[in-house]
């Protein structure tokens, strides 16, 4: 094979391989753009189900947050006690 024909090969293979970058770039765009328009969606959905929950139960919701909140509370506060920050 002469320098010509292997520096032609070189150039049609780095063509192709750019294609093929190119193939997968889009595909990959266009999954993520599904994805993220499905995960609107739910998003959208999970939303409506907690406002109408909370609007059915308000006593029970702020419980439940009021709960989370002094879990999260201690769970922090004693972490910072473990790692001397107290």
């Amino acid at each position: 094979m002469d320098s010509k024909s292997k520096t032609e090969a070189m150039r049609e293979t780095a063509e192709d391989t750019m294609d093929n970058l190119r193939e997968t770039g889009e595909e990959i765009q266009n999954r993520m753009g599904e994805f993220w328009e499905t995960s609107k969606e739910k998003a959208t959905q999970y939303a409506r189900v907690t406002d109408q929950a909370i609007r059915e139960k308000p006593y029970q919701a702020i419980g439940i947050a009021l709960g989370i909140g002094l879990l999260t509370g201690l769970l922090i506060n004693r972490s910072r006690s473990y790692n001397g920050e107290d």
